[in-house]
């Protein structure tokens, strides 16, 4: 367990976002915002911007095996926090060089599937054998609604309860699981997941009328990480995440865009 007075270090494995919104970028202003220091592995180089994403360049296996080792050789990290991930190959690699730490410290994965301006960053097959793989770490999944549904492949159209996504997610994959954004009324930011003793729990908050949102997804796993390094319980972290998150909404600055990042400044 790390000490609150201590700099918590996190290992963000996760793509590089040309604006600062999202991906590691938004994981080392995070990690900046609250006393912990973002070491990172760089999955992809995109091209984008708030309409769209332009390029995108996977990143070699050979690079990402290079940078995770140099890391894991020279620092003692607490807690990890993985992103886009591009391909099976990355997934295989990235899961051989954090199998020590299965189970010693905190695992969160960020299940992206695409982007919200609609970029598809994998196709479905590619995308379930992804994250199979890194299910085998035992992290905490952080999956919005679409999301989760496309990793237990349940049909957008069938009558479902949260509860049962939920039950067949961990039967599935083994891990536990945050499902963010379950109200699809957009009323209230609500989050469903599965504690460590098994129960399903639930998190409200209001939600936030806001155009400047670019980054929540990558900004709530990065925090979830290190709340539970530092030795929360799941509904904690997710609580205490919740709560930074509508603080960096209203913090963020005014670009005038339809499709802003976040303030990371508290």
């Amino acid at each position: 367990m790390s000490s609150k007075n201590k700099t918590t270090l996190m290992l963000s494995i996760a793509g590089s976002d040309n604006t600062s919104g999202a991906g590691v970028q938004a994981d080392i202003k995070t990690c900046q915002s609250v006393n912990a220091y973002c070491l990172n592995c760089v999955t992809a180089i995109t091209s984008q911007n708030s309409k769209k994403v332009y390029k995108i360049v996977d990143s070699p296996v050979n690079l990402i095996t290079s940078q995770i080792s140099s890391i894991l050789s020279d620092y003692k990290i607490d807690c990890v926090k993985i992103g886009l991930v591009c391909s099976v190959i990355q997934a295989r690699t990235i899961y051989k060089l954090l199998k020590p730490f299965k189970k010693e410290i905190p695992i969160v994965i960020d299940p992206i599937y695409k982007s919200t301006t609609n970029m598809i960053f994998n196709n479905l097959k590619t995308y379930l054998l992804i994250y199979k793989t890194l299910s085998k770490l035992s992290p905490v999944f952080t999956p919005n609604l679409d999301e989760v549904k496309k990793l237990t492949n349940i049909s957008f159209n069938k009558k479902i309860s949260i509860e049962e996504i939920l039950r067949k997610f961990t039967f599935d994959y083994n891990s536990l699981v945050v499902v963010t954004n379950c109200n699809e009324k957009n009323i209230t930011s609500d989050d469903y997941f599965v504690s460590e003793n098994g129960n399903i729990g639930k998190h409200t908050s209001d939600l936030i009328n806001s155009k400047n949102t670019h980054g929540t997804g990558c900004t709530f796993s990065t925090l979830l990480a290190i709340n539970l390094a530092r030795g929360c319980s799941l509904s904690e972290s997710i609580a205490l995440s919740k709560k930074l998150i509508i603080k960096f909404i209203l913090n963020s600055p005014e670009f005038n865009l339809d499709y802003g990042p976040l303030g990371h400044l508290l």
